[in-house]
């Protein structure tokens, strides 16, 4: 019976550890914004792929479609090194002059 209680105990401790890290871990995650670029430029990437160029002798669009996917991949990896910088970096102090604060004079 002690080693069921041991066991949940332990299972418990690292069940609000690895919780406590998660939360502490959004505290600086980049702007969820980001995210919503890589799917829109993913989407974009799929619609290009899916475009027909009717009458056309070839589908390729004069080679435009292949260098357009190629710079939103490239975008891509841009947006992932912005999120990778915003993750480390610590968000600014929240006073609103920069300036430090100091005590009114005294009358």
């Amino acid at each position: 019976m002690k080693r069921i209680f041991t066991v949940a105990a332990v299972g418990s401790a690292l069940a609000f550890g690895a919780a406590g890290a998660f939360y502490a871990g959004i505290a600086y995650a980049s702007d969820p914004r980001l995210d919503q670029a890589v799917d829109n430029c993913n989407k974009a990437i799929a619609l290009l792929e899916a475009a027909t160029n009717e009458g056309a002798r070839k589908n390729d669009f004069h080679g435009h479609r292949r260098e357009a996917i190629k710079e939103i991949k490239d975008g891509i990896a841009e947006i992932e090194k912005a999120k990778t910088f915003d993750d480390k970096s610590p968000p600014p102090p929240a006073s609103g002059s920069g300036k430090p604060w100091t005590p009114p004079p005294k009358k």
